[in-house]
């Protein structure tokens, strides 16, 4: 889109404009590689079944937290308050696994968790040592 007029309009434009502010565009490198993409996944049918079987291990994993209903590669496990998660975050990296903690006020208090996202070259050992730290 473009927008036509004064210096002052497009400062405003700039400074106040939620769609102009909260919009970015991507590198070309970025959108090369995503185009390349398309290339690669079609034939990737071995990495999507054992990125599928991963989920389905951990989904069924019995675990001493809460997790989200997903049956996507993006699991999370709700732990409540921040320092708690940050605590088991910490302990999960200690290990080699870099689960990032998600914290009050990015989700509602006493919904905070860790955000674990699962992908074909995890290995099976990998997600079990995760359910293990986290039974």
């Amino acid at each position: 889109a473009v927008a036509l007029g004064s210096w002052q309009l497009k400062d405003y434009l700039i400074n106040f404009a939620r769609s102009f502010i909260y919009t970015t565009a991507l590198p070309e490198q970025a959108v090369a590689a995503i185009r390349q993409s398309y290339t690669i996944f079609p034939a990737m049918h071995d990495e999507r079944k054992h990125l599928n079987e991963l989920i389905h291990q951990f989904r069924a994993a019995q675990l001493k937290y809460e997790k989200a209903d997903s049956y996507t590669p993006v699991q999370a496990v709700f732990i409540p308050g921040n320092d708690a998660v940050k605590h088991v975050a910490e302990y999960l990296q200690q290990n080699n696994l870099d689960v990032p903690p998600i914290v009050y006020p990015t989700v509602p208090k006493e919904k905070e968790r860790l955000r674990i996202l699962l992908h074909a070259f995890n290995t099976k050992e990998e997600v079990e040592l995760l359910m293990n730290l986290l039974r």
